[in-house]
């Protein structure tokens, strides 16, 4: 099965149906694409990582193209869809199709928008890399981060362990249990898996962020847990595909990566202080992500879409959570606004402490370093609880 040649044959997957081969998903594959047209459009339920792997494999066979539909809102105008083994009609009036594979956005936001890739793109950063990793999957399957682990490890011929919808106390679980070697996830992700997984044995050889900014307070406690492990954060977006990634440990990027070739790759500054990148002769994508010159380093400070008036001053609720997370006290922050009729909007902070037996004692710490604050900038409400609410690519929701 020609098709399947970037799947190293020491694959292996395993969920919760139990172990599969690189040889037994090529196999389940050729039997699917039996029932797709050619040059057809093909949507997929976003599902688990075994149906998308042998999905990916279908499709490419027959040059269909494959909607991963997260949000079944979100239209996607197709012929056919996936269910389980089979392939079932849906529309005769879809278009015809390039060999694409579309992918929606997180939709942490706002509705989630389609967004193409050439197979061989999704896959053009990967290498085969440590020769016996073991993979947790703590991703969405069918986003693009989920994609780039599941992809990882079936390129590199690695073990990959995928669970449906499990919390964070079960990949915790999962992850001791399989001796997992390589995580992947948000800095929402890790600062609670850090909580969950203990003081457990884990011989994590390399551990990764990305989806959101990551704390210079997250990346030392990463060094400190797993001292001998490869840290780096990635700068990735659905639309633009892995951007960049730095590796020593330092949050944010070296300032001197902006207005230079890096291989093909340009990074400005716009004139609203958003990041904007360019690959070869391609014009500038502005990425909408606010960023700011500190020391030597680009700072990442929140999405430009997602400033809020109160009375009168723009605020960005990401900024406020950043100076909060500068408190040892606390795990995790999440800062979102709501109307009001005096000041146009205010600020509400969901926080996690550290030590939920010591709430009192780390209430008096956060509001005594709000005061370090404008005033507008301080939140009017501030809510305590064990976990922040996540979307599905494990991305804090920051949604009204």
């Amino acid at each position: 099965m020609s098709h399947a040649a970037w799947i190293h044959p020491d694959f292996v997957l395993v969920d919760e149906r139990g172990s599969a081969t690189a040889a037994q998903l090529a196999d389940a594959a050729r039997a699917l694409a039996r029932g797709i047209p050619r040059h057809s459009r093909v949507g997929l339920p976003d599902g688990d990582a075994r149906s998308i792997l042998v999905a990916l494999l279908a499709v490419e066979a027959v040059e269909a193209d494959l909607f991963v539909i997260r949000d079944p809102a979100t239209d996607a105008e197709v012929a056919w869809r996936i269910e389980g083994d089979s392939i079932v009609a849906q529309s005769a009036a879809a278009p015809a199709a390039d060999g694409l594979v579309w992918l929606q956005t997180s939709g942490s936001t706002g509705r989630p928008k389609w967004v193409p890739h050439r197979p061989a793109d999704l896959r053009r950063a990967i290498a085969a890399g440590h020769p016996h990793a073991r993979w947790l999957l703590t991703y969405a399957p069918g986003g693009f981060a989920g994609l780039q682990v599941m992809l990882s490890a079936a390129i590199g011929g690695h073990r990959l362990v995928a669970a449906a919808a499990p919390s964070v106390g079960q990949l915790a679980e999962l992850a001791t249990r399989h001796a997992i070697t390589h995580v992947s996830g948000t800095p929402t992700f890790w600062r609670a898996f850090l909580m969950a997984l203990g003081e457990a044995d884990l011989p994590l050889a390399a551990a990764t962020l990305g989806g959101e900014a990551a704390d210079q307070g997250l990346l030392d406690a990463l060094r400190n847990r797993f001292p001998a492990a490869r840290l780096r954060h990635l700068y990735a977006t659905t639309e633009l595909g892995t951007v960049f990634s730095v590796a020593d440990g330092r949050a944010g990027f070296p300032a001197a990566w902006l207005d230079t070739d890096l291989a093909g790759l340009c990074l400005t500054v716009t004139d609203r202080d958003t990041l904007a990148v360019a690959r070869g002769d391609d014009a500038f994508h502005d990425t909408g992500d606010r960023v700011t010159l500190v020391g030597d380093r680009i700072q990442f400070r929140g999405r430009y879409d997602q400033m809020v008036n109160v009375g009168g001053v723009k605020i960005w609720p990401e900024e406020v959570e950043a100076h909060l997370l500068e408190l040892p006290v606390l795990r995790d922050a999440l800062v979102s606004a709501r109307p009001s009729p005096i000041t146009g909007s205010i600020l509400i902070a969901d926080l996690v402490p550290a030590d939920a037996s010591a709430q009192a004692e780390c209430d008096t710490l956060v509001r005594a370093h709000l005061e370090k604050l404008p005033r507008p900038a301080r939140p009017a409400m501030i809510r305590y609880s064990a976990a922040l609410p996540t979307g599905r690519t494990g991305k804090k929701l920051r949604m009204p």
